[in-house]
């Protein structure tokens, strides 16, 4: 517009649309939680440094949807209100906490995660931090340094919580929430992704398992659903069951309602197993 190109009337038209104050784009470019990111640290001041769920957005771990916000890092003598879709977070962020992906300023792994477990609850923070340490981006000693010198840091202890509570053998954000909610509940800590095996033979890979009760909790998501997924799923299921195991199939309405399953799993963790 400065340049007399195009008028803001036209910008407000059905060509563009607007990603943040000041920055819009074509209207057939989808408009993602990258785009979003990108488009935010245009408009505010060089300081400023993609964190949480943004910059996990830039190593692969793309959890927040396209109206959820952009968590950007400034300096706290930084004074400036950020547009909508952008949520500020005004803390102190050192040159080696920072690295450049495609251009865009974003923290390293150790400190999107130490701004997760801060800025969020904790089931959301452990979901982020298990894929990225699922992915290879984070390890529990990358966590256990920063929290060694994060002493008297603000929230540290929701830190050290969202610590003790991750594990990188998970495999989605939906098997991360449902380890919380079987932990939450006080039942016997599961093994996770357990392989049973028959006569020395692997026959299936579960997500959770009681060995010693042959019991397993399954979580079936979307890739599910499929003919094929589904006879797999079955010739797996009959082989547990022939090897003497159990299977209780979660799904995502059990993890907006848990207690049924809760108490399935109790029930067949107090009985005992046929002889």
């Amino acid at each position: 517009m400065d340049l007399g190109l195009v008028t803001r009337g036209f910008l407000r038209g059905p060509a563009f649309r607007r990603v943040v104050h000041g920055v819009y784009v074509d209207a057939r470019v989808p408009i993602d939680h990258g785009l979003r990111a990108r488009a935010a640290l245009m408009v505010l001041p060089t300081e400023s440094v993609l964190t949480a769920n943004s910059a996990a957005w830039w190593y692969g771990v793309r959890l927040a949807g396209r109206d959820q916000s952009v968590t950007v890092a400034l300096p706290p003598d930084v004074h400036i209100a950020g547009p909508q879709f952008v949520r500020l977070h005004r803390t102190p962020i050192l040159p080696e906490d920072i690295t450049v992906r495609d251009g865009l300023r974003i923290s390293l792994p150790s400190r999107t995660a130490w701004d997760l477990a801060t800025l969020n609850d904790l089931t959301s923070a452990v979901k982020y931090v298990d894929a990225l340490m699922h992915d290879g981006w984070l390890t529990e000693s990358d966590l256990d340094r920063r929290l060694a010198t994060g002493s008297g840091l603000w929230r540290v202890r929701k830190v050290r919580t969202v610590a003790q509570w991750t594990d990188a053998r998970s495999e989605s954000p939906a098997e991360s929430e449902l380890r919380i909610i079987v932990r939450q509940s006080r039942l016997p800590a599961p093994e996770l992704q357990h392989e049973v095996r028959r006569l020395g033979r692997l026959i299936a890979r579960v997500d959770f398992a009681w060995p010693e009760h042959r019991l397993a909790l399954e979580y079936d998501g979307a890739g599910h659903t499929d003919l094929r997924s589904m006879r797999l799923d079955r010739r797996r299921l009959n082989a547990l069951v022939e090897a003497g195991w159990t299977v209780i199939h979660a799904t995502a309405a059990d993890l907006r309602r848990p207690a049924s399953l809760i108490a399935q799993l109790r029930a067949a963790l107090s009985t005992p197993l046929a002889a």
